[in-house]
């Protein structure tokens, strides 16, 4: 049976270290719940300024392409791309450990679409609430929209949050998703999706390794001058399309980020 996602658990860690920081970009309370031992001490270390700059500091060095920052700055565009949609429910696929559905003030209704073992896991640890709905499906190999209609998902106005996993699917799995999410949202619709630059796909760094030294490698990535056709060819408008470094820079943070890691957003036509 496979076990929870690793490279979850490492996003939980960087948001619980942020959340540490006296210039937090957000506060993520929930993050320690999801961490293992291991880390936990980390977290609790980072209480203390100097050592939590301290800890930043040695996985930026260990990690020079920037995953840690990518993963904050990404987080905090995010949470703001949500604000300003103001949709009716939001819908986080691949949901891993996000906690926006519990720590985001007046969030509506959530529906949560994850791999059954992440799920599971994360239930584990979360207290269920009425606004919160779990829907279990792998996206790899099951269709979106029928594990919607079946789980009762109503077609409104939509705010969709695709973090940090279209790099681990196949590029059928990304284009049948994308698809159902216009076949299932109303019109006006956003979608916010993270994607790895395709040029940089097989790159040798320590973030590639990393991921793949766990058994999660990635496998798509796109273009970024192609992203706006690719998306217009699925029903969706591009609106913006920033990567984490530039989003670190909105937020003014120098801190290494990866240029190769985006964040895109666009509205259902």
């Amino acid at each position: 049976m496979r076990t929870a996602s690793r490279t979850a658990e490492h996003v939980a860690l960087f948001r619980a270290l942020e959340t540490r920081r006296r210039d937090r970009l957000f506060a993520d309370t929930y993050a320690t719940r999801f961490l293992p031992a291991r880390y936990r001490w980390l977290v609790r270390a980072a209480a203390v300024p100097p050592v939590g700059h301290g800890i930043a500091r040695l996985i930026d060095h260990l990690h020079p392409d920037g995953p840690r920052m990518s993963a904050i700055a990404r987080t905090r565009l995010i949470d703001d791309l949500l604000a300003d949609a103001e949709p009716e429910q939001v819908l986080i696929l691949g949901a891993g450990y996000d906690s926006r559905a519990h720590r985001l003030p007046r969030i509506p209704t959530t529906y949560e679409v994850d791999h059954p073992a992440t799920q599971e896991a994360k239930r584990r640890l979360v207290a269920d609430t009425p606004h919160v709905h779990y829907i279990a499906a792998d996206l790899n190999d099951e269709n979106l929209a029928d594990v919607l209609t079946k789980a009762g998902f109503p077609s409104r106005c939509t705010a969709v949050v695709w973090e940090g996993v279209t790099n681990y699917l196949t590029d059928a799995a990304v284009d049948r998703t994308l698809r159902d999410l216009t076949k299932t949202t109303a019109p006006g619709s956003t979608v916010i999706l993270t994607y790895v630059d395709r040029a940089a796909l097989r790159a040798d760094t320590t973030w590639h390794r990393t991921v793949a030294d766990v058994g999660e490698p990635w496998t798509f990535g796109l273009h970024p001058a192609e992203v706006g056709d690719y998306l217009t060819e699925r029903g969706l408008d591009l609106v913006g399309d920033l990567s984490t470094r530039d989003a670190a820079i909105r937020y003014h943070r120098s801190d290494p980020a990866a240029d190769f890691y985006r964040i895109a957003w666009a509205v259902v036509g």
